[in-house]
């Protein structure tokens, strides 16, 4: 029991005097480390956020057919490049080439049907016109005789009923001229709109590329029988790679301060030395849940000269430029310091004298730079590290 009464004691007085060795050898005052000098500089105000990149709306097009039957040929493979108007794909097209064979006919008989219309029916009603101008003139004659008694009524009665009957005749051939002209074309139309709802048909069994661009699915193969109904079947999918954005989520604590027209700086992983550049294009007002965190996506157009290196889903390292002053008084961010609910830098008087605590007013805080409105002036020179004096909060 003694040993262990002795052994606490001893305990005690070498922590007590290493407690005094320390005091002892503590510095009396502020040490300081590093300095700077009060200076102009540009300063930039920054909002870091991470972003993706997205293609654009109209970059990405699903290329599918209307047409039902086999596919025939299939020339494209994922990573191939085509241009607008290639051919992607052909399907069986046979069937509608028959139905194309009787269309044409259809449009030749109809066709062949009012060019006769239109070559005989001028010529009868020519013919009942003079048999008219007969029949008229004939009629003229024979009252002209029954006013000199050289003719019977009988006669005159027969030249009318001559001149009604050719007149009759002669607006009997002019109306159906009219209705089986009308007959004839509206047969030719639609033999015609028939044979253009084929050719349309047709033009479904070849699929053509929508945009330049470069294949990155394909989900039909030679051989398969694609079978379309209240879908288009979908075959491949064309992407123009030139056309991307990115997508920043910023924070909704942060939104109040992203305007459009701000450039932003942004780097991805494959390429960490590497920093493009661009602006805020759109906000968009519907919020993003992500982790129970609420962000706004901000939009940034990509320049065509950097979607060359850029890939749609890379993740993005952003910096927001919210504010951006030229020239202004400034020290390193460490020389401001916050104490008792003020913003303090020590200033370092001449060699030897310790330094002077000077409450600050301060502007943006940049990067790397802090803005001083008032309180120090340019040329002073400022701590940036030091040791306070031991004890000191």
């Amino acid at each position: 029991m003694k040993k262990w009464v002795v052994g606490l004691v001893a305990l005690s007085l070498v922590a007590a005097g290493f407690v005094g060795y320390r005091r002892w050898r503590a510095p009396s005052g502020i040490q300081v480390l590093e300095t700077a000098v009060v200076e102009k500089a540009p300063i930039r105000e920054v909002l870091v956020a991470t972003g993706m990149i997205k293609s654009r709306v109209g970059a990405l097009i699903k290329v599918g057919s209307r047409a039902t039957g086999t596919i025939e040929e299939m020339r494209v493979r994922v990573g191939d490049t085509v241009k607008k108007g290639d051919l992607i794909a052909r399907i069986d097209d046979r069937e509608i080439q028959k139905a194309l064979i009787i269309d044409k006919a259809a449009v030749e008989a109809a066709r062949n049907t009012l060019k006769e219309v239109e070559n005989t029916y001028p010529q009868k009603i020519r013919e009942a016109e003079a048999r008219f101008r007969l029949a008229d003139i004939n009629l003229k004659r024979e009252k002209e005789l029954l006013r000199e008694d050289y003719t019977t009524r009988g006669a005159v009665d027969r030249a009318q009923s001559e001149w009604d009957a050719a007149q009759a005749v002669l607006r009997r051939l002019r109306q159906e001229w009219e209705t089986q002209r009308a007959v004839a074309s509206a047969k030719l139309q639609e033999a015609e709109a028939r044979l253009k709802q084929d050719e349309i048909r047709l033009s479904y069994t070849r699929i053509y590329a929508p945009i330049d661009g470069i294949v990155t699915e394909v989900s039909g193969q030679q051989g398969e029988t694609i079978v379309t109904g209240l879908q288009t079947a979908n075959l491949v999918v064309v992407m123009d790679p030139s056309m991307l954005e990115m997508q920043i989520y910023v924070d909704e604590t942060d939104i109040g301060r992203v305007r459009l027209g701000q450039n932003v700086e942004y780097s991805v992983d494959t390429y960490p030395d590497r920093i493009f550049s661009g602006s805020i294009a759109d906000i968009y007002p519907q919020p993003v849940i992500r982790e129970n965190i609420v962000y706004y996506l901000a939009i940034v157009k990509i320049a065509p000269q950097d979607a060359e290196f850029l890939r749609p889903e890379m993740t993005t390292y952003c910096r927001i430029v919210l504010t951006e002053k030229a020239e202004v008084v400034s020290v390193p961010n460490s020389a401001v310091k916050f104490e008792a609910g003020k913003q303090m830098v020590y200033v370092v008087p001449e060699k030897g004298k310790p330094p002077q605590k000077v409450p600050v007013t301060v502007g943006i805080r940049g990067e790397n730079r802090t803005e001083i409105l008032s309180g120090v002036s340019e040329g002073q020179v400022v701590a940036v590290k030091m040791v306070m004096p031991q004890g000191r909060p």
